[in-house]
């Protein structure tokens, strides 16, 4: 009986060890949990070391940008989250900036150094400089505050953390040190009428023909057109490119431009290969978003030159022998109808002749006596 007791109770001990060493584990996976940042969206801007995001209100659904509706001359509050992923301590300058339109597509901001004109501007930060712990995050009120003169429609813009120290490159002559920034956007609309438009300037259209060409082979079509947004809302137009000929329609494209923001363009350009040299090609473009569209063509010629100098050498010899054939036609009609003319004269001066010579060989007439 006590053997099974001390059994029973090597059993109990054991069960509570293994019970508090997973209760140990829980509360070491729990720290560690707790030690990381927040969660965030998955598509929070993020570089790998550090993210910058919306903070999440206890009860909200993660949020992927900043989108305010402001007043003008009245501030707006919120806050961002700075996220550190490394195992050291990360300092970062805190600026807001203007977004622009990159050139190659796309949105950008303006780099810390740049004037602040709109968005960037209007955020206030409450210290230039945050250092992050490692594995944390720190959460920075901040507020938006449009001049009572702010223009209505869409203005945007970004909270940027940019790494104070870069990584200085010393493969070249000279030194070059990359700071690397991570920045959230800032969607901000102030209230009053909004204007959608589009615009576009100049429309280009050339062809790119070689020697195959000019017997009839196909060419490349390059079409070149900016698009811009002379209105106050931030717009996705969406181009369509149309080549068409006497003939018909050559070719066609349909191209996603991206967020355009008020005040901003975007350059596109467009190569057709395997257009046929139909003549007269014309290339229109249409860029349509809600509640904005615009239109504009363009022209050039793709003609078969050396093909069609062959065609015309071609016609000329052919109308020549036409010409030397009506001309034989025309001279033998012409011996024909001299011929024809003569025969008859011909005629009758035999039958004259032979009437005289019957005439000379009957002989006086006979008489008959009384």
């Amino acid at each position: 009986m006590v053997r099974h007791m001390s059994r029973h109770a090597r059993r109990t001990i054991a069960t509570l060890g293994a019970r508090a060493w997973r209760l140990s584990a829980v509360v070491v996976i729990l720290g560690t949990l707790l030690s990381l940042p927040p969660a965030q969206s998955a598509s929070a801007a993020s570089n790998g070391q550090w993210s910058v995001f919306p903070t999440t209100p206890r009860g909200q659904a993660p949020r992927e940008f900043f989108h305010p509706v402001l007043m003008p001359g009245k501030a707006y509050a919120d806050s961002v989250t700075v996220a550190n992923y490394t195992s050291g301590a990360l300092t970062f300058h805190l600026y807001g900036a203007d977004a622009i339109n990159a050139r190659g597509g796309g949105l950008s901001v303006k780099r810390r150094t740049d004037t602040q004109t709109d968005m960037g501007r209007w955020i206030k930060l409450p210290t230039p400089e945050l250092t992050v712990p490692a594995r944390s995050a720190s959460i920075v009120p901040f507020t938006i505050l449009p001049p009572p003169d702010a223009s209505p429609g869409d203005h945007v813009g970004g909270i940027v953390a940019e790494q104070t120290q870069g990584v200085t490159s010393h493969a070249g002559s000279v030194p070059i040190t990359v700071l690397q920034a991570v920045g959230v956007r800032v969607y901000g609309r102030v209230v009053g009428p909004l204007h959608p438009r589009l615009a576009l300037g100049p429309t280009s259209l050339s062809v790119q023909s070689s020697v195959a060409t000019e017997f009839g082979g196909s060419v490349d079509a390059h079409v070149g057109f900016r698009v811009s947004n002379p209105g106050n809302t931030v717009l996705s137009p969406v181009a369509t490119i149309e080549l068409t000929t006497p003939f018909g329609t050559a070719a066609g494209r349909t191209l996603i431009l991206g967020q355009l923001l008020p005040g901003n363009s975007l350059a596109s350009a467009l190569t057709f290969p395997g257009v046929g040299p139909d003549g007269h090609l014309t290339a229109r473009v249409t860029v349509s978003a809600p509640g904005a569209t615009a239109t504009a063509t363009a022209s050039a010629w793709i003609m078969p030159w050396g093909l069609l100098v062959v065609i015309a050498l071609a016609a000329a010899l052919v109308v020549e022998l036409l010409l030397r054939r009506h001309r034989r036609r025309l001279r033998q009609i012409e011996l024909d109808w001299k011929d024809t003319a003569l025969t008859p004269d011909d005629d009758d001066d035999d039958d004259d002749a032979a009437l005289h010579s019957g005439a000379d060989s009957a002989g006086p007439a006979p008489t008959t006596g009384d």
